[in-house]
């Protein structure tokens, strides 16, 4: 099978990634599922990156090794992927998690045995270093299958834990007519809400979605203008307004789809949560920190209770 007629789109977006992308790497090429390509769209690393991925390259046909000529962001980076892509179905893969060896093909077979769904995704276990079995960063996501596509979209933009249905499989088909990711840390959680309005999400229990928690993630950058940096490739304050970004990208999903869904419905369940106390008191806590950003850290810890802050955050962000 070769990559061009893959039915299914594997794309690993990295930057620097040598610590773990070989491992990844073979928990892919270890899949009960083999009709697929994994495109690596390598931004910009100056690690031995390139050469491990090429390396495997070399020995696999299925396997693309692609280099941006500079750092793009990690937002431009994973729509990269996904646009070299030609299957079916796309899973996005980050470099330092590992998959069970049957995830492809319990993904693909839930997606294909029901054409309602929008997303199919693993059960998660987290995994240390080392690669030892830990509790995973964040709760997990529920799945979310109500037939009415306002529903979803509510229960998406609502739910708590980390974004890990990202790292599951989608339809291309689907993914075309979204937004994709955009330049803002969180984009992903807006995504989701997309495909939301399109079909449902359905956790498959029995394969496994191993996510390894390190120092270095994107989830564990404190700095909002650090994490824009991460997501746009420059550092960027109005970037860094991350759920008044959310908040205006929601809105633009909203009235997208109205084949689909009345806008209409989909601006009411958004209303309600942008006027919500705590998301007006995150959206001015962001304005401020656009004028000053010692004025804003000063409000924030003064109005933050301190068993909020890890819960919270990881209701936020993503799991990149």
């Amino acid at each position: 099978m070769t990559s061009s007629s893959a039915r299914v789109t594997l794309a690993m977006p990295v930057y620097n990634g040598a610590n773990f992308i070989a491992e990844a790497i073979e928990s892919i090429l270890a899949q009960t599922w083999t009709d697929f390509e994994l495109i690596v769209t390598d931004n910009a690393s100056d690690d031995e990156t390139r050469a491990i991925v090429e390396r495997f390259a070399s020995a696999d046909e299925r396997v693309r090794y692609v280099r941006n000529e500079r750092n793009i962001g990690a937002a431009a980076n994973y729509n990269r992927g996904f646009e070299l892509g030609s299957g079916e179905y796309i899973k996005w893969c980050a470099h330092d998690d590992r998959l069970s060896p049957n995830f492809l093909e319990a993904c693909v077979a839930t997606l294909d045995a029901d054409p309602s769904l929008a997303v199919a995704f693993a059960s998660t276990t987290g995994i240390d270093l080392e690669g030892n079995e830990i509790p995973p960063t964040g709760l997990e996501t529920q799945s979310i299958l109500s037939d009415d596509p306002a529903q979803r979209f509510r229960e998406a933009i609502t739910m708590s834990g980390t974004c890990f249905p990202i790292f599951g499989v989608f339809r291309r088909d689907q993914l075309e007519r979204s937004t994709l990711h955009r330049s803002y840390y969180g984009s992903d959680r807006a995504l989701l809400a997309e495909m939301a309005i399109f079909g449902g999400y359905k956790r498959v229990e029995e394969a496994i979605f191993y996510n390894r928690e390190h120092p270095v993630r994107s989830i564990n950058i404190d700095d909002k203008v650090a994490r824009s940096k991460w997501q746009n490739g420059q550092a960027s304050r109005l970037a860094a307004a991350e759920h008044i970004n959310l908040a205006r990208h929601l809105f633009e999903i909203a009235g997208r789809h109205g084949d689909i869904v009345s806008p209409g419905r989909l601006r009411r369940v958004l209303w309600a949560r942008s006027l919500h106390p705590r998301e007006l008191g995150r959206y001015g806590l962001e304005l401020t920190s656009m004028v000053s950003p010692k004025l804003a850290v000063g409000l924030k810890t003064a109005f933050s209770r301190p068993h909020q802050g890890s819960s919270n955050r990881q209701q936020e962000t993503a799991s990149h």
